[in-house]
């Protein structure tokens, strides 16, 4: 007698009008096709796995003995089945495109090093370019990678806002992009956007300040006009402070851009708020640990530091310092390490033509993003230890050179 048919009713009719021999191989044939077309890219070994889930009846034995045989011809022949993955095999070489906007700010050569690391880990090289802050270069750099034969792009713009051309050559030459930290605009191509919520972060920053000093006059330094984060961040912090203004606890006296996060622009805008307010100022919502060192130089001049409040972002060992001084009340810590991990991690997958989903999306306000969103900490001198030092993202050696010998014991 022959076997009981497979348990896909679409093979059955097919497999009713050939004798048993032949009906036997299609449905095996067909079988294995599924088990592939959903796991590409396993061993041999992992694909019999997969095959003893499936209510085979004594086609197991038959399976067993050709399955190398089947998964060979179907994986290396260029079966038409498998045309809608990728042409890139799971394990082979890949070639990432990574363009940096710079490395002014300290976070970016930890970031680069760790997706750098990982990625080698997935068997995969990276060509960085770095713009140096030039909107222009970038674009100009992301052409000459592109050119180079990577497979994947993954852009930190300088300027979200015209950055779209980047994205717009990558699609002519159908490489993916994957946005990393900084959301681009003004297009519907990008592929995926790692980072983190800047909203959020934003309401972090004024919020921690707002429950240490719940009225006064308040200054804002935002980071670059250019960036979507540094708006989604403004946006978060007005999310806290517009309440607070409307019943008339807080007065905010200064909100000023800063180009390119210039610590050197918030130093001037800082300077210029307290001689406007004859040095009346609760707190600083400054967007970054660059920008709050600006306004905090400004503050010391002024013999400020330590009585106003002070907020930032980025973790970076001068932050952490001036947490530790008493002059920075807060910073925002990303797990950078963490994210570059998942950065690389999606830029193989992309490059390899893999279909994720994230369930999560982010708008660039253009088109809803795909998105891979990652939980930022807040940082104050309370968990400096059980936070950056714990996840060895500053290390306490580190931290102790650049820090007051009475206040070593903060990090004992």
């Amino acid at each position: 007698m022959a076997p009981a048919a497979s348990s896909d009713d679409s093979v059955q009719p097919l497999c009713q009008a050939l004798p048993w021999c032949a009906a036997k191989y299609i449905r095996f044939l067909i079988i294995v096709c599924q088990v592939i077309q959903n796991a590409p890219g396993l061993s041999i070994v992992q694909y019999r796995e997969r095959l003893q889930l499936f209510r085979l009846g004594d086609l197991m034995h038959f399976a067993i003995r050709r399955i190398s045989i089947l998964v060979g011809l179907l994986l290396f022949a260029g079966a038409p089945l498998f045309a809608q993955q990728s042409s890139h095999a799971a394990n082979a070489p890949v070639k990432i495109g990574y363009s940096l906007e710079s490395l002014k700010i300290e976070r970016w050569q930890t970031d680069v090093a760790e997706f750098q690391k990982r990625a080698r880990e997935l068997g995969a090289t990276v060509l960085v370019e770095t713009a140096g802050g030039d909107a222009d270069l970038q674009y100009q750099q992301s052409q000459k990678l592109l050119r180079s034969g990577i497979q994947v792009l993954v852009v930190v713009a300088h300027n979200t806002d015209t950055a779209s051309r980047i994205v717009e050559a990558a699609k002519a030459k159908k490489v993916p992009v994957l946005c990393y930290d900084r959301l681009i605009r003004n297009t519907k191509d990008v592929d995926l956007f790692v980072g983190f919520d800047s909203f959020s972060i934003g309401a972090r920053q004024a919020a921690t300040l707002a429950q240490r000093a719940p009225k006064g006059n308040y200054v804002l330094i935002e980071g670059s006009p250019n960036d979507l984060n540094a708006k989604l961040t403004h946006e978060g912090q007005m999310s806290v402070l517009k309440p607070l203004v409307e019943r008339g606890d807080i007065k905010i006296v200064a909100d000023s851009w800063s180009a390119d996060w210039s610590p050197t622009e918030a130093y001037m805008h800082m300077t210029s708020a307290i001689a406007s307010n004859g040095n009346d100022i609760a707190a600083v919502v400054a967007a970054n640990d660059g920008t709050a060192g600006g306004a905090i130089q400004a503050l010391q001049e002024h013999n400020l530091a330590g009585k106003v409040l002070v907020s930032g972002q980025d973790a970076d060992l001068a932050g952490i310092v001036k947490i530790l001084e008493g002059s920075q009340t807060m910073t925002i810590y990303k797990p950078i390490s963490l994210a570059a991990d998942r950065a690389a991690e999606a830029a193989v997958a992309l490059a390899r033509g893999e279909k994720f989903d994230t369930h999560r999306t982010v708008s660039n306000g253009t088109a809803e993003i795909q998105a891979i969103l990652l939980d930022s900490i807040v940082v104050t001198r309370d968990n400096v230890k059980q936070t950056v030092i714990k996840d060895g993202f500053q290390k306490a050696e580190m931290i102790k050179q650049e820090l007051p010998k009475d206040k070593w014991s903060l990090l004992d």
